[in-house]
């Protein structure tokens, strides 16, 4: 499992590792928000798992507040290795003087931890010649091995004081989550000598996150399920790319047979149950549209109970709040749909009042 930047700085504030302080944005209000909680200049980050993103234009620097909303939907509808993100990080930007380059990572060739580091940090540091290697024992860095490598790197005073502490720290973490890649590139010295992670990385295996608990809530499947749940949703994940909406269980299930019937691969879904108010619609979209491994929304709902009106309602002030940036198709039938239409009309919702028209939009 590879974490997002934001989730792995939390595993790093959790041990001590100083990071900047930043903020997470789902919509354009929370960045302003976070802006203005942090103070400008702020860097804005594309919460993607893929490398490159600062050469791809996923991460932007932005000075003023009128730049900010423009700044955000460019970052947020940005593509990056094929994947757009769910959520920006607002960060106060941080002004350094040089970058480093470390991590801990899992040589499986020689079938043991080593501690990799570089007085030149950022995006080629793949490709530069100064790495330094250090086998480790137990996945452990001693105090003294991690001085000696400071020193190699050229740091001293503060600078080092931080290296060697920051180096043990990350050893510790990585051992404890059995990490098999914990990264900071860059590992920023700023102006006054100190350290501070500008960017971090932790991939986890796969097979050792049901002995870590701690790690359910950077797991998007069971965070949304317990989110769901909350609400009284039933949320299940699958293995495709299009999220499945319904009201009751039955529908939900007829609809998805339809899905796969038609070619498609459901990637989850979501059974709103027999009634649903507009806050419940909002509510719904806004979770699955958060879900990584959905492309695309399709939308069942057959009125009787669940007025048509309220579903409008719903879908409605979710664009309006930016909560959707994924292509919604959407089945709205029964009892005030033709009510239902006029609400809708203007949205970039594609919607329908049989289910035939609606899954031919959403898998096209």
């Amino acid at each position: 499992m590879r974490l997002l930047e934001y989730q792995s700085k939390r595993l790093f504030s959790s041990v001590g590792i100083k990071t900047p302080r930043g903020s997470v944005a789902r919509v354009e209000q929370d960045a302003v928000d976070a802006a203005r909680r942090l103070g400008l200049p702020v860097v804005l980050k594309s919460q993607v798992a893929v490398g490159g993103r600062g050469k791809a234009g996923g991460i932007v620097k932005v000075d003023r507040e009128s730049d900010l909303s423009e700044s955000f939907r460019r970052v947020k509808n940005l593509a990056i290795g094929g994947l757009r993100p769910e959520v920006i990080l607002v960060e106060e930007a941080a002004p350094y003087q040089k970058e480093l380059y470390v991590s801990i990572v899992l040589d499986r060739g020689l079938r043991r931890f080593i501690l990799i580091a570089s007085a030149e940090g950022g995006i080629e540091v793949e490709s530069s010649g100064g790495r330094l290697t250090v086998p480790l024992q137990d996945g452990q860095v001693s105090k003294e091995s991690a001085k000696e490598l400071g020193g190699k790197l050229g740091l001293g005073g503060a600078s080092l004081d931080d290296f060697v502490d920051i180096a043990v720290k990350l050893s510790t973490l990585s051992s404890k989550i059995e990490a098999v890649l914990s990264e900071i590139n860059p590992l920023a010295v700023l102006r006054d000598g100190r350290l501070v992670a500008l960017d971090a990385k932790v991939d986890v295996d796969d097979s050792a996150i049901f002995r870590h608990p701690e790690l359910a809530q950077f797991s998007a499947a069971e965070s949304l399920e317990a989110e769901a749940a909350k609400e009284g949703f039933a949320f299940v994940e699958l293995d495709g790319s299009l999220a499945v909406i319904g009201n009751g269980a039955g529908l939900v299930l007829s609809t998805l047979d339809l899905v796969v019937d038609n070619g498609g691969k459901p990637a989850c879904f979501l059974d709103l149950g027999g009634g649903a108010s507009k806050d419940r619609i909002y509510a719904a979209l806004e979770l699955v549209n958060r879900f990584p491994k959905a492309s695309k929304i399709l939308l069942n709902v057959f009125g009787g109970i669940t007025r048509c009106t309220d579903v409008a309602l719903g879908v409605r002030e979710a664009y309006e709040k930016g909560v959707i940036s994924k292509p919604l198709a959407a089945r709205i039938s029964g009892a005030g749909q033709e009510e239902a239409l006029q609400i809708l009309r203007g949205l970039p919702v594609k919607v329908y009042t049989t289910i035939e028209e609606t899954l031919k939009a959403a898998m096209t």
